[in-house]
């Protein structure tokens, strides 16, 4: 009788945080060495405009669980310092579209190259690990958090209301 392997999503979601803390707060500390405009939550962004050109401004917020104030500053930032565009979409004028300029193309490469020195600077150390077969299960993983399916609206006035009790 083959044994029930308990699954540790625990394990999972404690070790995938501390590794994206890791990287975030490494990445930070090069951009700011390095001068760079731009926080590492703007460079996700960036990266996601980049693979989904256009992509609406809530879509954005939604993929990067990011509220939709913090959005709109980064928007700003990022616009006022013309690494990207934003503008209505034809289909409906509501819908804000961000798509990147060419600056935001030469940061986007440059600070993307920070990261791949980050990661080859522990790959000695993996070894053992697939970090390609890695990244497309985090992939399919985060296809399916994504999903409709999956997203847990946020009713923040709910959740003040149940921290006052």
């Amino acid at each position: 009788m083959v044994e029930n392997i308990k699954k540790d999503y625990l394990t999972v979601s404690t070790y995938n945080a501390i590794l994206h803390r890791q990287l975030q707060r490494d990445m930070n500390q090069l951009l700011i060495k390095d001068k760079l405009p731009v926080n590492i939550t703007e460079m996700y962004l960036m990266v996601l405009i980049l693979e989904s050109q256009p992509i609406s401004q809530r879509r954005a917020s939604t993929t990067l669980a990011v509220d939709e104030g913090l959005m709109t500053r980064m928007v700003k930032h990022l616009t006022a310092l013309g690494l990207i565009h934003k503008e209505s979409a034809a289909s409906d004028k509501r819908v804000k579209e961000l798509t990147l300029t060419e600056d935001g193309e030469k940061l986007l490469d440059y600070g993307l190259s920070k990261v791949n020195a980050w990661w080859e600077s522990i790959e000695p150390d993996l070894k053992e690990i697939d970090i390609n077969n890695l990244g497309r299960e985090l992939f399919d993983i985060s296809k399916v958090v994504l999903s409709d399916r999956h997203q847990t609206p946020l009713n923040n006035g709910q959740v003040d209301k149940e921290l006052e009790k």
